[in-house]
């Protein structure tokens, strides 16, 4: 399986259980913050930042899977 580039709210609910709702407005601050149009996507390196997890960690669970 290749290794995971894009992530959305759903994979952000899949690694934190918050609700699908929130993790909408984790995407959208994330892409705000970085000066992303709305179809843009964002990384797993985004996201591991904004969490304040490792890429190498968001990738081991979604490889687990």
């Amino acid at each position: 399986m290749a290794a995971k580039i894009i992530m959305d709210a759903y994979d952000v609910h899949r690694l934190t259980n918050y609700s699908i709702g929130h993790c909408r407005r984790i995407i959208r601050k994330i892409k705000s913050e970085k000066k992303k149009l709305k179809h843009q996507k964002v990384t797993v390196e985004e996201v591991s930042e904004y969490l304040g997890l490792s890429p190498e960690l968001i990738r081991n669970t979604f490889s687990a899977n």
